[in-house]
């Protein structure tokens, strides 16, 4: 039974005006399409991570403490979607270790988890869970299906089709700031982690059926990165 393993942005599940239970209830309806693959989901922070982290800088100035902030919040965004999902084969509890996930992977057939450690997206966290699962294929789902050469709100920032993971490393080193609740598209650990397991990342926004044609290897309407 293959594994599709997907970064599933906090932007596409926490809006301002709260839980995107429409997009939710979209993902449960494709998932249930691919009964004989299994899943890994790991899931971002999103408007409700960067509200605590953003309104927390105030009175806290440690940077570690503020990535925590952010991890439990991604561990709240997984509760939902694993609640919402309970029906599937879903791994009862949101995972919270590496040795968890793999465990859950022998016994479910979906396994949902937020955040790791400080320090680490939930981007890397999906493309280290892709790597131990062998998987050669990650799915970033965000708010912008495409990588861009610069943050793509300023001026010429261009949108690329596809790219090698000598590129994104290059373009993650520029413009990954690593702070608490940053928002880049593709951190710099997850693009090396990529590289070194030699996994095709591809992104997609929240169009299910631009991440149905992600999981089967059809052309997507976003960035493609590999070899």
């Amino acid at each position: 039974m293959d594994t599709v393993c997907i970064s599933l942005g906090g932007s596409i599940i926490s809006k301002h005006d709260g839980v995107n239970v429409d997009y939710i209830r979209k993902l449960k309806v494709l998932l249930k399409d691919y009964s004989k693959s299994k899943f890994i989901i790991v899931v971002g922070g999103g408007y409700a991570s960067r509200l605590y982290i953003d309104s927390s800088r105030q009175i806290i100035k440690n940077n570690s403490v503020l990535d925590e902030i952010g991890i439990a919040i991604t561990r709240i965004n997984a509760l939902i979607l694993k609640d919402l999902i309970s029906d599937l084969d879903v791994y009862p509890n949101v995972i919270t270790s590496i040795d968890e996930l793999r465990s859950a992977i022998n016994t479910n057939r979906i396994a949902i988890m937020g955040g790791l450690v400080p320090g680490i997206s939930t981007d890397s966290v999906a493309t280290m869970s892709a790597e131990i699962v062998g998987s050669k294929i990650l799915i970033n789902v965000s708010s912008s299906s495409y990588v861009y050469d610069m943050p793509p709100d300023r001026d010429g920032a261009k949108k690329l089709k596809s790219l090698n993971h000598a590129k994104l490393i290059e373009i993650a080193s520029l413009w990954d700031t690593r702070e608490a609740g940053s928002n880049f598209v593709f951190d710099l650990m997850a693009s090396k982690l990529a590289r070194r397991g030699n996994i095709e990342v591809r992104f997609v926004n929240d169009d299910t059926e631009q991440l149905k044609n992600a999981i089967e290897g059809r052309e997507i309407n976003g960035t493609t990165v590999k070899e």
